[in-house]
């Protein structure tokens, strides 16, 4: 018992830790550093949840719940034990065979996609379509490439040009579509849980800062300013699923954060935050193995 309360204390900090990400500040200063924070929270708070249902179950056994499975499955004690540890293995695999199912979807869209650019686009790492719209994205995945519409070359100059697609290869070069599939796919499981969807946006808009500081830093910022600047006034146009967009996410707040010329967080504040992300993961996953 004592061992599924370390669990249950693990899933209410980390539930802590979520609810105060989503208001924190700092986050538009250190968007890499704050994606890496809810990609822990997020972990820890399935594994303490999976875990605190296992631990109920195996509490009998003092051995861990890995070895514990051991005995459980030679010698099962009693009917709550047995439903305890069925649910913890019922919500696991069912949350990984959502996450399986829904990477297979995204996968299948976007080696549709790849087909389609293959018949209408022209190009090579970059693919260009003769279409008046403004739309620029990047098409993760198996042979990832950056496309940018005719539209978007006519709109933009040069340079503007050069820090948009600068921004789509940090995407790639970065996997930030890895980062937001469990998202989408938590997202997608419960859509009537508006927090989640909260937290999704909130990834997706960290990630699209990060590209931002990466094309900020190779072209200017006052350069990329101008190049969203004018998606904003166009109001760009629709991209196909799976793939990430430029102008896909609110460029206001985007826009105002790159003007602003946000001061880093101090490097012992990273750090600390950092340490105390490892640990709240590091707790119940540890308990996975230790005895009790």
């Amino acid at each position: 018992m004592i061992y599924a309360l370390h669990h249950g204390i693990a899933l209410v900090l980390a539930l802590g830790v979520a609810r105060y990400l989503l208001g924190a500040a700092w986050t538009r200063r250190r968007p890499r550093l704050a994606v890496v924070l809810w990609q822990v929270t997020a972990l820890t708070i399935v594994v303490s949840f999976v875990g605190g249902l296992l631990a109920l179950g195996l509490a009998p056994y003092r051995q861990g719940i890995v070895p514990g499975m051991r005995s459980f499955l030679a010698d099962p004690r009693n009917l709550p034990q047995v439903l305890a540890v069925a649910a913890g293995l019922a919500v696991g695999g069912w949350l990984l065979v959502h996450q399986v199912r829904s990477t297979v979807r995204v996968a299948r869209q976007r080696a549709r996609h790849r087909d389609l650019l293959a018949l209408v686009a022209r190009g090579g790492r970059i693919l260009e379509l003769d279409h008046p719209a403004v739309v620029a994205y990047c098409l993760p995945g198996r042979d990832p490439r950056v496309v940018v519409s005719a539209g978007t070359r006519r709109l933009l100059s040069r340079d503007e040009l050069d820090a948009v697609l600068a921004h789509e290869q940090a995407h790639l070069r970065e996997r930030h579509h890895l980062v937001l599939s469990p998202f989408n796919a938590l997202a997608q499981l419960f859509p009537r849980w508006r927090a989640l969807g909260k937290v999704t946006a909130a990834v997706g808009l960290l990630t699209e800062m990060c590209a931002d500081d990466y094309a900020a830093r190779r072209h200017g910022r006052q350069v990329l300013i101008g190049a969203l600047e004018k998606f904003r006034v166009s109001g760009g146009g629709d991209v196909p699923a799976g793939t990430m967009a430029a102008g896909g996410t609110p460029l206001p707040d985007r826009i105002d954060r790159l003007r602003d010329r946000p001061v880093a967080t101090r490097g012992l504040t990273a750090a600390l935050a950092i340490a105390a992300a490892v640990t709240l993961l590091a707790t119940p996953l540890s308990l996975f193995v230790a005895p009790f």
